[in-house]
């Protein structure tokens, strides 16, 4: 454990399933010696086990609050929540959740739009509109943007994903712009196709849009997205965000940080 955490309070979005990369990065901060913040829609008893493991493996407080982050009004409830607990605020934010959908652009449900935009976007500006200004108080503070490769690229039917991805590395450029000199840094964090339940969800609505198994829409899945021919492992996405929280990443701010599988590089 990094004893100079000691003190500091990570709150990481959807957070609360065993096998997501919101967790693995629960685990890597608490292993680190930060206090956890964990976040999803679940009933607080289904996530208790999740809690308790941090707790107790880590030696460290874990908390657990619900929000539905497509309410304002949550978020903002969820903000004032942690400032009874923690009256200085968050240190490390991490804009994780994350949602998808595929269809074809001309019949794409503006409802799907709204919901993936407001879980990947505008989520992240209200908390960061909300929690920026402790960090930048305390004069030290870390907001993870987990954003996609799709950022720098598009996709003709998960058309709000993509566009959202691309408006986050802005909001995260922004940030770090009116954060110069504060010791707040802001980055985003780009993996390509990971072995998630969000990932999968999109193969199967994929195989079902092609009329394919979804043995194959896996197969040219990754050919697309991942070079390498192999998952990114949520485990290498949780590591970079606990390095952007160490004083070697003091002076990496605004950036679009890729474990894409080689993609860009294709």
């Amino acid at each position: 454990m990094d004893t100079g955490n000691i003190g500091k309070v990570a709150l990481i979005t959807g957070s609360a399933s065993p096998s997501g990369l919101g967790y693995a990065i629960a685990k890597v901060l608490a292993k680190n010696g930060y206090a956890i913040i964990l976040h999803d829609r679940l009933d607080a008893t289904e996530v208790e086990p999740l809690r308790e493991h941090l707790e107790k493996k880590c030696q460290v407080k874990a908390h657990y609050l619900r929000a539905n982050l497509l309410q304002r009004s949550e978020i903002e409830e969820m903000c004032e929540k942690i400032k009874t607990m923690y009256p200085g605020g968050v240190d490390v934010l991490v804009n994780n959740a994350g949602v998808t959908y595929n269809v074809k652009l001309e019949e794409y449900p503006p409802q799907k739009w709204d919901e993936t935009i407001g879980v990947h976007l505008t989520a992240p500006f209200d908390l960061t509109r909300l929690l920026l200004g402790d960090m930048k108080r305390k004069g030290w503070g870390r907001i993870i943007n987990i954003s996609s490769v799709r950022s720098r690229s598009a996709s003709s039917t998960n058309v709000s994903y993509t566009a959202a991805k691309h408006g986050l590395n802005g909001l995260t450029k922004s940030t770090a712009m009116s954060s110069y000199g504060t010791g707040v840094t802001c980055n985003a964090i780009c993996p390509a196709l990971m072995e998630t339940k969000i990932a999968k969800d999109m193969i199967g609505s994929i195989a079902e849009m092609q009329g394919i198994s979804f043995e194959e829409a896996e197969k040219r899945t990754l050919a697309d997205l991942n070079p390498s021919g192999a998952y990114v492992q949520v485990e290498q996405v949780a590591e970079l965000a606990a390095f952007l929280c160490t004083p070697a990443a003091d002076q990496i701010t605004g950036a679009e940080l890729p474990v894409d599988a080689g993609l860009w590089a294709k």
